[in-house]
């Protein structure tokens, strides 16, 4: 019942706060997205419990693993191994992403062959690159007797790297498709051309005129990448025997494990992932509203948004 005492807790705090706040209009442009959050983990939250309810239900009693260390600590130390994992792989992926975009702005490349290779990139599913990668791994141990895999159910440099490498490159991919289609658009805007016609080096005209202007959608582009990202998770810190949330929930689950269904632990990991994701997109919320006023006085006034 605590699981479902905390569901509540968090759905009648999100409620409270739309009834109290929501015709304040400077006071709700501050607190939506905590009410957003806490409704958000609240539903989440009853729809984990909702479906391992129904597996705990369907289980054998005996296959039921009761929790041989605390809870807390276990989720807690495949949290920290997870956010490592995912800062890599979203460092990585917004840098080829993004970083590939505005290299092609700023020279004023065509990415006609690089388009081809992102666009077969994203429709790749995430288990066939990570089953690309572990046979690129078993190549060069057999060329070379060298083992660059990073050991196994284990956090070390070389298992964060190719951990990194599939979760990021599909949400990279991504990015780049949709930066190149929003900065194409910015660099058909009249007062690009404009800025052009006064002789303005075009690095300075890209930089102010075609990447400031862009920078909403550019973070609404990094934030669906994102979504892909963790929904990849489990999946591919599964393959690589990654000890982070992902694989937790999947053991916990009593998949791909020896050991028995454990639901609290199972239920904790949902948890944190869902709540480091709501809280990384109110984030990028609030910066979306900083670099575009009219986001901000749109929030902030609701009628003129109308």
């Amino acid at each position: 019942m605590t699981w479902l005492n905390l569901a509540l807790v968090a759905i009648i705090a999100s409620l409270s706060l739309v009834f109290l706040f929501s015709g304040r209009p400077r006071i709700w442009a501050r607190l939506r997205f905590v009410a957003i959050l806490c409704f958000e983990v609240g539903g989440v939250l009853l729809l984990t419990l909702f479906l391992v309810t129904l597996a705990y239900l369907a289980t054998a009693p005996g296959s039921i693993e009761p929790s041989s260390q605390p809870v807390v600590t276990t989720v807690l130390h495949a949290a920290g191994n997870t956010l490592l994992l995912v800062s890599v792989a979203t460092a990585w992926g917004t840098l080829t992403g993004l970083g590939g975009a505005f290299w092609f702005t700023l020279n004023k490349r065509r990415s006609a062959a690089i388009a081809p290779i992102a666009g077969l990139i994203w429709v790749l599913p995430t288990f066939l690159l990570a089953i690309g990668v572990q046979e690129l791994q078993a190549q060069i141990y057999n060329f070379t007797a060298l083992n660059v895999t990073g050991g196994y159910a284990e956090v070390t440099p070389g298992q964060v790297f190719w951990a990194a490498v599939v979760l990021g490159i599909r949400p990279g991919a991504y990015v780049f498709r949709q930066a190149r289609v929003a900065l194409a658009e910015e660099a058909r805007q009249d007062y690009v051309r404009t800025a052009n016609a006064k002789g303005l080096p075009w690095r300075d005209v890209a930089r102010r005129h075609i990447f400031k202007p862009a920078l909403p959608i550019l973070i609404t582009s990094w934030l669906i990448s994102f979504r892909l990202m963790i929904g990849s998770l489990p999946l591919v810190e599964f393959f690589f025997a990654y000890p982070g949330l992902g694989n937790l929930f999947l053991q916990s689950c009593g998949i791909g494990s020896s050991q028995g269904m454990n639901p609290d632990q199972a239920i904790a990991a949902v948890v944190i992932a869902t709540a480091l994701f709501f809280i990384l997109e109110a984030a990028a919320n609030v910066f979306q509203q900083l670099v575009d006023p009219r986001l901000r006085e749109a929030r902030a006034d609701p009628e003129a948004a109308s």
